[in-house]
């Protein structure tokens, strides 16, 4: 498992916390000092829950016990201010302060990106990319932006790939699918039953498989051979999941640069190729 912070992993698994699991989260936010010596029904009162409930938060987290929680707060305050974590856009919330609150929650998306992403795994999937026939980039609704993203940079360095946001073409693409072909999966969830279904078709067909997602333990997660983190946290405001689009954006950029270092001067040729070939599009005056 990838070597999280407590607050990364608080951010994390932030979309699935109950009103409980919330209370837990606002007061280690301001009373992290005095949670590191209290014991857990200390806690639980605290936050107006019951010690079954801290219980299953901290494991949620993914520490076995509440030694190794406060352990990984100790090393939270050692390295790092506290702060807040997403904060909410209120009815009585002037433009001054909207405008503060929503910067702030996308740079720290963009910002938890760094802990989340696993090296081994973004440079197992860029190995792949390399040496596949064709990639074929998957995703729908808002993901599926994403993954019309994805093919516009790689195509650039002269990747034979396609995107498909719709459901049925993906699904068709994975039943005739070669060996050496790879399906490349836009999720937010983890859990969009046509994705799903869609890599475990390209796994018969003996694909590689590999994921963009906001959640660590999914099932898209537990079903391709590696997968990247992009996880932020959706505010009741911003429902359209523009935050988590933004860090698979910047996750899709990052697998872009380390496959054109990796390619070497082709990819700079191919990407001149293309600029050169676009500016027939635009008009000069």
């Amino acid at each position: 498992m990838i070597d999280l912070s407590l607050f990364t992993r608080i951010r994390l698994q932030s979309n699935r916390f109950t009103p409980a699991h919330e209370r837990i989260v606002h007061f280690l936010q301001q009373h992290a000092q005095e949670a590191l010596t209290i014991p857990i029904n200390e806690l639980a009162k605290h936050c107006q829950v019951g010690d079954a409930t801290v219980i299953r938060f901290y494991r949620l987290l993914g520490y076995e016990n509440y030694a190794m929680f406060r352990i990984a707060l100790t090393k939270e305050l050692a390295e790092n201010e506290i702060r807040p974590i997403y904060e909410e856009v209120e009815n009585q919330d002037d433009l001054p302060a909207i405008i503060r609150k929503v910067i702030h929650s996308s740079v720290q998306g963009i910002a938890d990106l760094e802990k989340q992403l696993s090296v081994s795994a973004l440079q197992d999937m860029a190995e792949h990319f390399k040496k596949s026939s064709l990639i074929h980039v998957i995703g729908l609704g808002a993901s599926g932006v994403v993954a019309q993203d994805a093919m516009h940079k790689l195509m650039r360095l002269g990747l034979k790939i396609n995107a498909y946001s719709d459901s049925h073409l993906m699904t068709i693409a994975a039943s005739v699918a070669q060996a050496d072909e790879i399906f490349f999966a836009i999720c937010h969830s983890g859990e969009t039953t046509d994705i799903l279904y869609t890599l475990e078709l390209a796994k018969r067909q003996g694909c590689y498989t590999c994921a963009v997602t906001s959640s660590i333990n999914s099932s898209i997660t537990n079903s391709v051979s590696a997968y990247l983190l992009s996880c932020t946290r959706e505010t009741k405001m911003r429902s359209d999941a523009m935050t988590s689009r933004i860090a698979q954006l910047i996750v899709i950029d990052i697998l872009y640069v380390k496959l054109a270092l990796d390619i070497g001067d082709a990819a700079i040729e191919r990407v001149h190729h293309s600029r050169m070939a676009l500016k027939h599009h635009r008009t000069t005056h």
